[in-house]
């Protein structure tokens, strides 16, 4: 095991995480010779500038952010993919009954040009409201704007499972969720800064084997109970919730991020920033190692 650890930071809790704390729980980070340190951001924003400042050297957040900080200065490559596309649940107030009546409100959001801000944006344009039809407040992570929701500053946010479900059964709306809106959008990847990665690659190649295992660890029928037992304690699931998560993970398999999945979050990135006259990089670049 090397005697420096790995800082890794994720942004926010509930199921896409859940490989994480299998390999903590289960020791597989040590079984692949990494000693990791976990720290819970809860902001994209502070996440990204983590990264960037050198405090954090591994980040599970979405593609986009990892584009996008190739544009200002700190190159991310991926490593693995967190989990598979999150059926995150777009929730407003009762009072909001279509995506065009979301028009002159506030919508919490972690970061208002990244993640699932971007789609939101793009779901909303295809409504025909333009940004000033609307404004994105940033709030934080899930937990956090789930708050923000019960206090009836925002209508609406996106919230991650299973946080989403207290929400609706007290009466909020799901008026759609990302699956259903982009059906083919990646989820969530395992990111380093590439800096960091090349001149430690055995820590980078350990890691990869350690969230490999743990996934394989989520897929063995033979863990159920143990997987259920991780999500209700670092999850903030219920148990009917985690068992029907776990068994839908379990016909989906193990996540893969695809070049072609990459090349969907570049063409994203580019058209909300107005890049056209800049040339998009190949997906193929953002992978450690290489494609």
């Amino acid at each position: 095991m090397s005697n420096q650890p790995l800082r890794l930071a994720y942004i926010s809790g509930g199921f896409p995480v859940w490989a994480l704390f299998v390999a903590q729980s289960q020791g597989l980070f040590d079984a692949h010779g990494v000693q990791c340190n976990i720290t819970h951001t809860g902001s994209s924003a502070v996440q990204m500038q983590g990264l960037r400042e050198g405090r954090f050297d591994v980040g599970c957040q979405l593609p986009d952010h990892v584009v996008r900080a190739g544009l200002n200065g700190t190159p991310l490559c991926v490593l693995a993919a967190q989990s598979h596309a999150p059926d995150v649940a777009l929730v407003a107030s009762s009072m909001i009954r279509s995506l065009a009546e979301l028009k002159g409100h506030r919508i919490a959001v972690d970061g208002a040009r990244s993640g699932y801000a971007l789609l939101l944006v793009q779901l909303l344009s295809s409504m025909g409201l333009s940004s000033n039809d609307y404004q994105l407040v940033e709030v934080g992570d899930s937990q956090q704007r789930v708050q923000a929701m019960r206090s009836g500053e925002f209508m609406a946010s996106f919230i991650n499972p299973p946080l989403d479900k207290a929400l609706v059964n007290d009466g909020f709306v799901r008026l759609t969720t990302t699956r259903q809106a982009f059906p083919n959008y990646p989820g969530p990847v395992v990111a380093a800064r590439r800096e960091w990665a090349d001149a430690h690659p055995e820590l980078a190649k350990g890691l990869q084997s350690a969230w490999k295992a743990a996934w394989q660890w989520l897929m063995n029928p033979l863990n159920e109970s143990q997987a259920i037992e991780i999500a209700l304690k670092h999850l903030g699931a219920e148990a009917p919730a985690a068992q029907s998560a776990l068994q839908n993970l379990h016909r989906q398999g193990v996540p893969h991020i695809s070049e072609e999945g990459m090349a969907q979050v570049i063409d994203l990135v580019w058209r909300n920033e107005s890049l056209d006259e800049k040339p998009m990089p190949q997906s193929g670049s953002y992978f450690w190692p290489s494609n």
